[in-house]
């Protein structure tokens, strides 16, 4: 008898737990201000995980934070120079270093090279007028002559007529990386055949 009893115990137990393992599990059944707030939730923390990517994206590099304090750009590059378009040729005097050389430097340049220069009968620039202390060798075949004003280098190029000048000033622009919207100075005179040049503005 006692073995019955525990045998029917046992087969209720089983019985039981495996009701309770087969019954369906009841989901919990939100309100519709419960799914609003959820959504709402979900939308925020969506829009705050945009956020911190655009902001991780926008966040200067380890590279950019090293150009931006680097000496190129603490001495911004500039260049003063002067275009003169003759009947044979177009001259380009032109000086490029830092922009607080060429500031200091500008008056002498402008004395020179564009308030004392003239040509000859061939249309050829006369140089007589700079002293021979001023004068340096060549550092590139392109170039006719080679000036010193302190250590500032003054190149003396000469090209074919009829150069496209305006295409020439935006090459200059770009060896100082300068936008091809940036503001500069352009004095043209002698009925557009001479073109004084500074850039930046």
């Amino acid at each position: 008898m006692k073995n019955i009893l525990v045998t029917l115990f046992l087969l209720a137990s089983i019985i039981v737990i495996a009701l309770l393992v087969l019954q369906p599990i009841k989901q919990k059944k939100h309100t519709q201000q419960e799914m609003t707030n959820i959504s709402k939730a979900f939308e925020e923390k969506f829009s705050q995980a945009q956020k911190d990517r655009a902001q991780q994206t926008a966040k200067p590099t380890m590279r950019q934070h090293l150009e931006k304090e680097s000496p190129a750009n603490q001495n911004p590059k500039a260049i003063i120079g002067v275009i003169y378009k003759q009947p044979k040729a177009t001259w380009f005097i032109k000086a490029k270093d830092t922009k607080q050389k060429i500031d200091t430097i500008s008056a002498s340049f402008k004395n020179y090279f564009i308030d004392q220069l003239k040509f000859d009968d061939n249309h050829q620039p006369i140089f007589s007028h700079i002293p021979d202390s001023m004068k340096t060798s060549n550092k590139s075949s392109m170039r006719v002559a080679t000036y010193l004003i302190g250590d500032v280098e003054i190149s003396v190029s000469q090209l074919a007529g009829n150069q496209d000048v305006f295409a020439n000033v935006q090459r200059w622009m770009k060896q100082i990386g300068l936008d091809e919207n940036a503001s500069i100075q352009l004095d043209i005179s002698d009925d557009k055949k001479t073109i004084i040049v500074k850039m930046p503005k």
